[in-house]
């Protein structure tokens, strides 16, 4: 407590001897005893009150032996989301079937849910073998518009490119 050493509270001891005097330190020591006794009774009775309304024991090896990690906010959010089962891709819902037939290459949001209350979903967050992942991952085949809304891919045959002057 506080880094109190026995060889620190004797020499606390010696000097309080030397400056209250042989006559008052017997009478200080006694006050400093009942003062201990009183913080004792206070911390036990304020225990005793709060496992009373808590209905949960405080006593310090009883919580040692709890694994508090348990509540960890942190921890709960990875274990959640480490146990996610990842169905086989002919098991899908038929939603994300449809879901993934609307994403475009290189997508890197999916927007889920009703028009009043949309959900925007990290498309990188999604399960590698998930359908709406795999097709944001193609790449665009030529000649199909990109999502600028320009063709891509080589200029047609037959016709020249023009020339940077």
């Amino acid at each position: 407590m506080f880094g109190l050493t026995f060889e620190k509270l004797f020499l606390v001891a010696i000097i309080a001897g030397f400056v209250l005097g042989p006559s008052r330190l017997p009478g200080y020591a006694h006050q400093l005893t009942r003062a201990v006794r009183t913080v004792r009774h206070f911390v036990d009775t304020t225990r005793t009150a709060a496992e009373a309304e808590m209905g949960v024991p405080l006593r310090r090896s009883e919580w040692e032996s709890m694994n508090l990690r348990q509540y960890d906010p942190r921890r709960i959010v990875t274990d959640a989301l480490r146990d996610t089962d990842s169905a086989p891709k002919s098991e899908w819902p038929e939603q994300v079937l449809t879901e993934a037939a609307r994403v475009r290459p290189g997508q890197k949001y999916l927007i889920t849910g009703p028009a009043s209350h949309p959900r925007r979903i990290l498309i990188d967050s999604l399960p590698q073998d998930d359908p709406r992942r795999i097709a944001a991952q193609l790449t665009p085949a030529v000649g199909y518009a990109s999502t600028s809304g320009t063709l891509v891919g080589p200029p047609v045959t037959g016709t020249a490119a023009p020339e940077a002057s």
